[in-house]
């Protein structure tokens, strides 16, 4: 587990089956918010993710932030190639979430921005070209977009959703 801390706040990699216990509750509360609530959630899913994530480190970055020691933060991504072409090496971010009690706040800024940093330096590290975010949580995309749009990330296309069964 590596950490870096910052105003009060401690930022870990993931790296150990230890730390499950730290992002469970805080990953449950994110999926509980999320547009797929209406899903069970799978704790033998998780674990399984958890550890492929941790045993993959060259192409997988797990972090989550704490206040208090309270996680009220987490990011989970990956980085590979463009599907269809050689090289253009993409980081993309499966899912990041900041707690709901912190969010608004001014503390809630700072894990966000700090989630960014972490993943923006990860994918600087291994030579990615672009870093990709997908909102598809439905948790305040206008909050999430104005936030995106101020570090400099830019809107390409969208996500499209419809029900089928």
């Amino acid at each position: 587990m590596s950490t870096i801390t910052t105003i009060g706040l401690k930022i870990f990699r993931a790296s150990t089956p230890e730390e499950m216990p730290c992002v469970r509750p805080t990953l449950m509360q994110y999926h509980a918010e999320s547009r797929y609530s209406h899903i069970v959630f799978s704790e033998k899913k998780f674990e399984k993710n958890f550890i492929k994530a941790i045993n993959n480190p060259a192409n997988t970055l797990i972090v989550y932030v704490q206040h208090k020691g309270k996680t009220v933060g987490l990011l989970h991504a990956g980085i590979g190639d463009y599907y269809l072409g050689e090289g253009g090496i993409m980081v993309t971010v499966y899912g990041i979430y900041t707690s709901a009690d912190v969010r608004s706040s001014l503390l809630g800024g700072k894990v966000t921005l700090k989630l960014i940093r972490a993943v923006t330096d990860w994918a600087k590290a291994n030579q990615a070209n672009e870093l990709h975010i997908h909102s598809t949580s439905g948790i305040e995309p206008q909050s999430t977009g104005k936030f995106l749009n101020r570090l400099g990330f830019k809107t390409y296309g969208g996500n499209y959703v419809v029900r089928v069964g």
